[in-house]
């Protein structure tokens, strides 16, 4: 999450280079570094040449993973139907009067939902998780060395207003996701100086890093990562500044109720977007949201409460998108923060969770039990860590040995996202056979990210799949952009072993630096992860586009921006 402009010309030492873009022989980026397992998933350090576009990297051969995905209650998909144009789509999700609007940072799902209406990222995900160029904003990148790389952007690429993109707004956008005084993208202001960007050409610039990072274009595909005009800031209440490259421009904005989008008439992409309009509307909870949905009042929902799928399924007037792609719930602990400053508690807490009943309890079946690791799509996750179970007596003996026996503590979750809010219920509940008071907290969703997200003790948070590398920048160092456990400890070398896996060219090795990350997480790290979860939304039958495939964000990627999503007649 990460910017500012400078151009100068193209310097002759880069002559002798590869011919720029040539489209062939271009370094391998970040090939798939994992074991024989055929069920890995693709690359997510990003190996796989990237897709939608002509080669500018390359890599190994994808593989799909991560299960299938699955449509319930009918096809969600445009087969078996001609595309029209125009309409208006309602989409429904529980916000608040803190839902923000800025082109390159969100906080809850409301502000992704609006981001991707009005801004693309530079790259994309596939549905495999490899690089790809489709709906995005790059043409072609040339990983000239681990530090150093050359992004083409696509010609003719216009602002709302009709603008062109240029190399300076490029540069600004970079710029601004980068400004300390912003902590955008903190992660990306320790590999970019905001000198570090040349343009070559109006739409081609060089990015020189301050140090090697393998995993610089897999930041790119951040759905945060777009480009802005230059002074572009955050909304603020007109909506005027709100100008973006994607598929909708912003209309109208009340945070806690509203906003309206129209089709961007300058979009670049041939044809689209096929509706005229999108309504983007707030629910107070995830109950008004689902009645909504199922009486017509929206024509789709974002986060079905899972226990409510198999009735809106039966509702031959909607369907339900579904979805398995490695997001995952959190319980995180604040490992600086009393009990949780003692590992034993930590490990503790973990040892009291039985998983399998949370996946029924908390999802009704719709997700698998994860063992407090991330990036399970990544190659390089872990295979031979044994999976956690549930010990009571041994969380038990460790809570003793801290001396917090009969311990009591609130543990905090916001009411606007699917799961979080059951899962605290259900940890509450387990906790009490190893004496553990845990007193659930559901708090409105606009007070829990407000102020003091990231700094409560025992808390509760979401997370879309990631690469592992990118994962960690995210959220498990000290400058990340949402530090939610405070990890790492004063005294560990995990942001230097972070260093050298990112600077590590071979696979085979990064993979094994990284499984040294893993292990010291799996250790002593403050993430309580018991499930990898489905993504479920719902929509009326006659709403067509989506598709059940995995992705990073709810509804398919929100339509790729509702650009791909039209109504059938």
């Amino acid at each position: 999450m990460d910017n500012d402009r400078r151009r100068e010309l193209w310097l002759p030492h880069a002559m002798s280079r590869r011919r720029l873009l040539a489209g062939t022989g271009a370094a391998v980026l970040f090939a798939a570094c994992g074991g024989d397992d055929d069920s890995a998933s693709p690359s997510t350090q990003g190996g796989g040449q990237p897709t939608g576009g002509s080669t500018g990297t390359a890599g190994g051969p994808a593989t799909t993973s991560g299960g299938p995905a699955t449509t319930s209650g009918g096809p969600a998909t445009t087969s078996g139907g001609t595309p029209t144009s125009g309409g208006t789509l309602r989409v429904g999700l529980v916000g608040s009067t803190n839902d923000l609007i800025d082109g390159q940072y969100i906080v809850a799902k409301a502000d992704q939902a609006r981001l991707v209406s009005g801004w693309d990222p530079v790259v994309n995900y596939d549905t495999d998780f490899n690089i790809s160029y489709e709906h995005s904003l790059a043409e072609e990148i040339e990983t000239v060395a681990a530090d150093n790389y050359v992004i083409r952007f696509k010609e003719g690429l216009e602002f709302h207003n009709g603008k062109p993109v240029t190399a300076d707004d490029i540069i600004y956008s970079f710029r601004r996701r980068i400004d300390p005084k912003l902590n955008l993208a903190p992660g990306l202001a320790e590999l970019l100086g905001p000198d570090g960007m040349t343009a070559i050409d109006d739409r081609t610039i060089e990015f020189q890093l301050l140090k090697p990072a393998v995993t610089f274009i897999n930041g790119l595909a951040e759905y945060t990562t777009t480009i802005v005009p230059v002074d572009y800031a955050r909304f603020d209440g007109d909506v005027s500044n709100q100008i973006g490259t994607g598929p909708f421009m912003l209309e109208s904005f009340t945070p806690g109720t509203e906003s309206v989008h129209v089709k961007n008439p300058n979009y670049w992409g041939s044809g689209l977007p096929l509706l005229d309009e999108v309504q983007i509307i707030d629910f107070a909870d995830a109950q008004a949201l689902t009645n909504a949905l199922a009486s017509g009042e929206v024509d789709a929902a974002v986060d079905i409460p899972f226990a409510q799928v198999s009735t809106l399924e039966s509702d031959s007037n909607l369907r339900i998108l579904e979805s398995q792609a490695g997001n995952w719930l959190v319980i995180t602990m604040a490992i600086d923060q009393a009990p949780f400053d003692d590992v034993r508690v930590r490990q503790a807490m973990r040892l009291i969770a039985n998983r399998e009943e949370m996946v029924e309890r908390v999802l009704a079946g719709h997700g698998r039990v994860a063992n407090d690791m991330y990036g399970v799509l990544d190659p390089c996750y872990p295979k031979d860590i044994p999976q956690r179970e549930q010990d009571i007596e041994q969380a038990m003996a460790l809570l003793a040995d801290a001396g917090q026996e009969g311990l009591t503590i609130d543990l905090f979750a916001p009411d606007d996202t699917a799961g979080l809010a059951e899962l605290i219920a259900v940890f509450a509940d387990q906790a009490q056979a190893a004496g553990v008071t845990v007193k659930a907290q559901v708090l409105d969703g606009g007070t829990y990210w407000g102020d003091e997200y990231t700094k409560r003790t025992f808390a509760t948070s979401f997370w879309s799949t990631r690469p592992y590398l990118i994962q960690v920048a995210a959220g498990s160092l000290k400058n990340a952009t949402y530090p939610e456990t405070h990890w790492p400890s004063p005294d560990s070398d995990f942001a230097e072993t972070y260093d050298q896996a990112i600077a590590e060219t071979d696979d085979s090795a990064r993979c094994e630096i990284i499984a040294e990350m893993q292990q010291e997480e799996y250790d002593n790290g403050g993430n309580l992860i018991p499930f990898f979860y489905n993504l479920v939304d719902g929509h009326a039958a006659n709403v067509k586009g989506f598709e059940a495939r995995p992705n990073l964000l709810n509804l398919d990627h929100y339509g790729r921006g509702w650009k791909n999503i039209w109504f059938e007649d």
